[in-house]
């Protein structure tokens, strides 16, 4: 998103609307798929030398699930949005792409979970426990402390 200096009046613009997702150049990764676009509602203001730029960003996407591995969609948030960019004389417009990407991705959260109900998967057969129980779970299985019974101090 280009934000043209030059027409900003004394009092500062606001900004609203969207830009495709592909801003966030996710493609490839594997923990994030499909971004929907990204809605802004940015107000912008010259200071001094300075373009300060203030707002919230969202975007919808899907996520995958740090328990179970599905993908379930969210949306990612930034009610906080600030930057400041030098704008001296003459600047005619100033590209703040990056800086909405950033923040965005920033925002996503490094262990999703789909649902705080969420089992995950059994760590033995990698059977999905939100479906059901597995066979693993009726069967006896030593402790990971069990090496240690036998340790005579």
């Amino acid at each position: 998103m280009k934000i043209l200096v030059a027409r900003i009046p004394e009092e500062g613009s606001n900004y609203e609307g969207d830009d495709p997702g592909d801003i966030l150049q996710v493609e490839g990764e594997q923990f994030i798929k499909n971004p929907g676009d990204v809605h802004y509602e940015l107000y912008a203001q010259r200071v001094s030398d300075e373009l300060v730029v203030r707002g919230a960003l969202e975007v919808g996407l899907d996520l995958q699930c740090a328990r179970c591995s599905q993908f379930f969609s969210t949306t990612v948030g930034v009610s906080d949005f600030l930057r400041a960019y030098p704008a001296p004389d003459g600047t005619d417009s100033v590209d703040i792409t990056d800086d909405l990407r950033e923040e965005l991705l920033l925002h996503v959260p490094g262990f999703p979970v789909c649902n705080d109900e969420c089992k995950g998967v059994c760590p033995r057969c990698g059977a999905d426990l939100n479906k059901g129980s597995c066979e693993c779970e009726d069967e006896e299985r030593p402790s990971a402390w069990s090496a240690l019974d036998g340790l005579n101090l």
